[in-house]
């Protein structure tokens, strides 16, 4: 297994992660950061399988997020929304090998009502 740190897809669902990641390619950067081409609503149905969800669920319903590497001072971050709190940012931390990273929310995975809300608006 490599100790390298890596990108791509979560979710995490009560308590079981599903985890979609690959080796960032410095070359692919775009500004210095590291993304994958990991697209939720395309993994989603893989997903669903492995969590023991139905695939009628909606992809964004289930606590999710990205994680991305920035070359230049070789550190990631998990962005992730309103239902992930620290002790599953660490899991998250070590199912994509991560030593060196930080943690941002981003609106774009919140889930429940705070999702509600901010797309009403």
């Amino acid at each position: 297994m490599s100790n390298h740190p890596l990108i791509g897809i979560w979710w995490d669902h009560h308590g079981h992660l599903a985890v979609f990641s690959e080796v960032p390619d410095q070359s692919r950067a775009v500004h210095g950061i590291c993304d994958s081409d990991f697209a939720h609503v395309d993994c989603w149905v893989n997903t669903a399988r492995q969590l023991s969800i139905s695939s009628d669920v909606e992809y964004f319903d289930i606590p999710r997020g990205r994680v991305m590497w920035h070359v230049k001072n070789s550190r990631s971050v998990i962005l992730h929304g309103n239902a992930t709190d620290l002790a599953r940012l660490h899991a998250i931390a070590d199912a994509f090998q991560l030593t060196n990273w930080t943690a941002e929310t981003d609106l774009h995975y919140l889930v429940g009502d705070a999702a509600d809300e901010f797309f009403d608006d």
